[in-house]
């Protein structure tokens, strides 16, 4: 297989002679091996926008992005292979207006602002990014007096959830310093080098091993992963994505579910996630993924780099066991792997004897975000609203705060393989019927996949060829 161009041009020069360059994260490890595979491909990358309804000033936007990204070394990495493995290097970034990968329009006297700013990030989401140039891009649209969409695109090798959550935060607070005029606070952020040398000092550590451990005992047995798809997909592609908000009355039965459990909103939902993955494929062991940061301490915690983990969530469901049994599951289990989120998936991989290309160690991924995305820009809020996440293997649900009211969104990804769009659809209507019916004391009741609630859950699955 030819080895991929250098993504980016080194400011210390080529890859040969690149003095500073260091090795990548376990987690970039991950996304180098993939991505080479498919190195024209767009999969590889997370996108937003953030609507803005205040008093934005750009050229002063502009002056707190290039700040941003100067103090966060890890986003300003290129790429290359080496005889001893893939290696990082710095790149220099220009000024906005000199290169710096800065995008700006105003769209005001045009018929529909709004749709021309997102037929333009839609365009740019099918464009690689260029070989000589740096692995994010913004844009700023200004389609409204007071009203702005902030447009944010990011290689998976440079950057996590994590990671962009610090950067966004950063931004807003060097934006609003400079608009009062003062000085911006000193850089929160840490150095790359630090991160790499915490993640070296964790794999040569007694926590790795009893990380190793656990996860060894809790994928006792090797547990094949049930899926709500009838056949194996393992090509990189775009997934489908879509989402529904949460109707209300499903609302008013969460919140009643979490104060009678004594359990969180995502807790909850991942436990009727995982009883609907059992009745639907009448497997009582099922293994769902669970995102995790994958960062512990001060040093992980301030670097906007590239840890993110998925974890396995191991659930038994047994026919005479109630939802709050396997609720309890779910809150145990993800304070365990909350505990032991630092050993990466490849890692579980190989302990389990199973290759990349082969069945993947988690099922469906559940993730819950209802908090943390708040972020203001002279007292305006900047509401997220996803484009991208990267490549999904199977399925994936991200539960989320709705921008538009108080209420929950859930959005969902899956690979156009498995999975028919309509059917999506039908996954995501069985999940709110089960939570609707479901109780503190509702036996589980596992039927085989030939019964009526798994013939309807199975005709979302996209069929073989």
């Amino acid at each position: 297989m030819p080895v991929p161009e250098p993504l980016g041009r080194a400011a210390c020069g080529t890859s040969s002679a690149c003095p500073r360059a260091l090795p990548l994260t376990a987690a970039q490890q991950e996304v180098w091996e993939a991505w080479r595979r498919v190195p024209d491909g767009p999969a590889y990358q997370s996108a937003e926008y953030r609507e803005i309804q205040g008093p934005l000033e750009p050229r002063l936007f502009a002056q707190a992005l290039q700040r941003t990204v100067g103090e966060a070394s890890a986003l300003r990495m290129r790429f290359f292979a080496t005889a001893e493995g893939p290696r990082q290097c710095a790149l220099v970034i220009e000024a906005p207006g000199k290169g710096f990968p800065l995008h700006r329009a105003d769209l005001r006297d045009r018929p529909d602002p709004d749709a021309e700013a997102r037929a333009w990030m839609a365009a740019d989401l099918e464009r690689p990014f260029p070989p000589g140039g740096p692995l994010f891009r913004y844009a700023l649209f200004r389609v409204g007096e007071a009203h702005w969409l902030w447009y944010r695109r990011f290689h998976h090798l440079v950057v996590d959830d994590f990671g962009r959550g610090l950067l966004v935060r950063r931004t807003a607070e060097v934006h609003d310093a400079l608009a009062a005029g003062l000085r911006p606070p000193d850089s929160p952020f840490g150095r790359l080098s630090d991160l790499l040398a915490d993640e070296a000092a964790y794999r040569a550590s007694d926590q790795y091993e009893a990380d190793r451990d656990h996860w060894s005992a809790t994928l006792a047995g090797r547990p094949a992963a049930p899926t709500l798809a009838g056949r194996a997909a393992h090509s990189v592609r775009t997934p489908l994505r879509d989402g529904v908000t949460v109707p209300g009355h499903l609302l008013s039965r969460l919140r009643s579910l979490t104060a009678d459990l004594n359990a969180t909103r995502g807790e909850v939902l991942t436990a009727v996630l995982g009883l609907y993955v059992a009745r639907s494929t009448g497997s009582a062991d099922v293994v769902l993924g669970v995102p995790m940061p994958g960062r512990t301490g001060p040093t992980a915690l301030s670097v906007p780099g590239v840890l993110r983990n998925v974890l396995p969530l191991r659930l038994t469901v047994r026919p005479h066991d109630t939802f709050a049994t396997l609720t309890r599951q779910v809150v145990l289990g993800l304070r365990a792997a909350r505990r032991h989120q630092r050993y990466p998936l490849p890692d579980i991989r190989r302990d389990l004897g199973r290759s990349v290309a082969g069945p993947d160690p988690v099922g469906p991924l559940v993730e819950v975000r209802t908090s943390g995305d708040e972020v203001t820009f002279a007292g305006a809020p900047a509401v997220p609203h996803p484009l991208s996440g990267g490549p999904v293997r199977d399925l994936a649900l991200t539960v989320r705060a709705d921008s538009g009211s108080s209420g929950l969104r859930v959005e969902y990804a899956a690979h156009p393989e498995r999975y028919a769009a309509g059917g999506l659809r039908t996954h995501v209507a069985g999940l709110f019927d089960l939570l609707a019916e479901c109780g503190p004391h509702t036996p589980l009741g596992v039927p085989d996949r030939t019964s009526h609630g798994g013939r309807r859950a199975l005709s979302g699955v996209r069929a073989r060829r």
